[in-house]
């Protein structure tokens, strides 16, 4: 929306006053249907009221909140969830989806497994996914490596089997991460499967570590 810079005796058209003013202003509404019926194409940079909920929004390519971040988050970790959708404060979540880890090689020609996929379903506000690490390759040792930490931000890899002198096998891949922006407008659930961690390879005297589970966090506004 532009800024016009009026000079003594501008004529003030309705053309004016409708995206120099009323669209610039703060536009209050009784609720959001209430809004989309008024503005059923916003531009971005859009601020409006809804009094049904006390909240304050501003239209980007969706409208969010006018807040200085979200007041909540959850943390999902079991293989495959329902997660209910609690009192949001504003429909836009942020949803962040780690794969499970690759799992650690062994030094006698093995490969860790690669970790399991994770997915958000979130059905008409999409499906936000993260593939898992690839399993680390087989290299020389004789210590067994250590699990990957569960989720981790991807750092959730399994650490290779070793030699007592510290040469290590190669450790598996983390997880991949994908961060997303969500309207949940109308949802009251979502589909969550987590993406296992790879398993460790075997054999010999050193089996590479697991890699960790993935996870999903959701942050989001907390409704009244």
């Amino acid at each position: 929306m532009p800024r016009k810079v009026f000079v003594a005796g501008a004529i003030l058209t309705a053309a004016d006053v409708n995206t120099n003013l009323m669209d610039q202003a703060v536009m209050v509404f009784a609720d959001s249907a209430a809004r989309t019926a008024a503005l059923a194409s916003p531009s971005e940079g859009m601020v409006t009221y809804l009094a049904d909920t006390d909240s304050l929004e501003l239209y980007t390519t969706v409208w969010g909140p006018v807040r200085s971040g979200f007041t909540a988050s959850v943390t999902i970790t079991a293989s495959d969830a329902t997660w209910t959708v609690p009192s949001l404060g504003s429909p836009v979540v942020k949803v962040t989806v780690i794969g499970g880890g690759g799992g650690g090689g062994n030094p006698n020609n093995a490969t860790g497994g690669t970790g399991g996929t994770t997915t958000f379903n979130a059905a008409g506000a999409g499906t936000a996914t993260a593939t898992g690490g690839v399993g680390g390759l087989n290299g020389v040792g004789d210590l067994t490596g250590t699990a990957g930490s569960p989720g981790n931000a991807s750092a959730n890899f399994g650490m290779g089997g070793s030699w007592g002198n510290g040469v290590s096998s190669p450790e598996g891949l983390g997880g991949g991460i994908n961060v997303s922006y969500r309207d949940l407008t109308g949802i009251t659930s979502v589909n969550v499967t987590i993406g296992a961690g790879g398993t460790g390879a075997t054999g010999g005297d050193a089996a590479g570590g697991a890699g960790g589970r993935g996870e999903v966090i959701v942050e989001y506004v907390a409704g009244a």
